[in-house]
């Protein structure tokens, strides 16, 4: 199989607020990883383990309550936190539709 190792990281259920952009960027700042590593979907919060300060917080067991000093909450807001990995999305394409007539 071709392209980039899958990332591992942590999902969470994060209560009490409405994830937007900026709570994103201020999160992967906290962690020391790219705005990429983090993402949010139907109220669960993705973060992607990628830098060395984001894997000495989990380390430290600390991921929970890094982002609730991102989002300025409570850690007690966040629940369900359980180790992800990164989903290799297929791409189907026909290569021969590329390829030059001349």
């Amino acid at each position: 199989m071709f392209g980039l190792p899958l990332r591992k990281g942590f999902s969470m259920k994060v209560s009490g607020v409405i994830l937007n952009r900026p709570d994103m960027h201020d999160i992967a700042a906290e962690l020391g990883v790219s705005t990429s590593d983090v993402l949010t979907k139907d109220g669960i919060l993705t973060v992607y383990n990628t830098s060395k300060t984001s894997q000495e917080i989990i380390d430290d067991n600390a991921l929970a309550t890094f982002v609730a000093m991102a989002l300025n909450i409570s850690p007690e807001d966040i629940s369900e936190l359980k180790e992800v990995e990164e989903e290799r999305v297929e791409l189907d394409f026909d290569l021969s539709e590329f390829e030059d007539d001349d």
